[in-house]
């Protein structure tokens, strides 16, 4: 689906006539088509989003369009994943075109005002900064979950949360490749700029680059903590199972004296208190006593 835009009293609004911006979403290989057509680019500018393991990259075509071709986090069945996403500035036509192969909220662009002296620097910075701060509300989010796991691990003897663990660390690493190839798209942009003199986008660049820096950092983090979170939830299971195995020995070996008392007075043989009325409960107390006094015994002993 192609949605064309135009600049209006510093708004983006939808246009039928004058674009200064063509949004792309899902598109078709006939769209895509029309697309190099009408502004003469390569196919695989736009056709690149189609390839969800596509890498990032940043290219300058012979007729002088430029590429922006990184990625962005987006959930999908309660696990975040990176999808590669286009952006493409056609300088004969000056417009600006945005392609993606996912639905993505992005109200904060048609929100924004822009300055109409340097439309397109603005638009351009908004775009990469609002997907790319979408990596550090993604990594804000697991911290947090990352908190309340790490006190459930402590009770939990399901397999839940060390699935959730396998989910975020898949997830993170895939973060951590899409933040290092987009911040070699940044460094490579921030050159280009510079040799064009043109310091002051650059900069707002560099802004960019130092956010996902961040998040590339903060990614590293936390995948070594949930690497720990793994290896204590590890042991906390092996633990919680010693405990029960403790427990159910030492119950074991205070029900087999009772047993093998109630065994011995099961045999076909003279008996001590056999000939008494009540020997019956006799056996039964004398059983329990021996019983308690060894329960007290392994209980003074940490035995239990």
């Amino acid at each position: 689906m192609i949605t064309n835009y135009k600049l209006e009293k510093n708004m983006l609004v939808q246009s039928s006539d004058t674009i200064d911006l063509k949004l792309v979403i899902k598109p078709t290989k006939e769209e895509i088509g029309h697309l190099v057509t009408t502004y003469d680019f390569p196919f695989d500018y736009i056709a690149g989003i189609l390839d969800d393991d596509e890498n990032a990259r940043f290219e300058l075509d012979d007729h002088h369009n430029l590429l922006f071709l990184l990625q962005y986090p987006c959930i999908e069945d309660d696990a975040a994943d990176v999808y590669p996403f286009s952006l493409i500035v056609n300088p004969e036509k000056n417009i600006v075109i945005l392609s993606l192969n996912r639905d993505y909220d992005l109200t904060s662009i048609f929100a924004h005002q822009y300055d109409t002296t340097h439309y397109q620097h603005d638009l351009i910075f908004q775009i990469m900064s609002t997907l790319g701060r979408s990596f550090n509300n993604y990594l804000a989010q697991y911290k947090k979950r990352m908190k309340v796991i790490e006190k459930e691990l402590a009770l939990s003897q399901e397999n839940a949360q060390i699935m959730e663990i396998i989910r975020a660390q898949k997830s993170l690493i895939y973060f951590e490749a899409a933040l290092e190839d987009n911040i070699e798209v940044y460094q490579k942009l921030m050159a280009y700029l510079r040799e064009r003199g043109d310091n002051g986008f650059s900069d707002r660049i560099f802004d960019i680059y130092v956010e996902a820096d961040q998040a590339l950092t903060t990614t590293e983090i936390q995948l070594k903590l949930l690497e720990n979170l793994s290896e204590l939830f590890s042991n906390i299971v092996s633990n919680n199972l010693n405990i029960i195995m403790k427990i159910m020995t030492s119950a074991t070996f205070i029900m087999t004296i009772p047993a093998i008392i109630a065994g011995l007075y099961g045999m076909n043989v003279k008996l001590p208190f056999q000939n008494i009325s009540y020997a019956f409960w006799l056996i039964v107390v004398g059983a329990t006593l021996i019983s308690w006094l060894v329960f007290r015994i392994m209980w003074r002993k940490r035995m239990f």
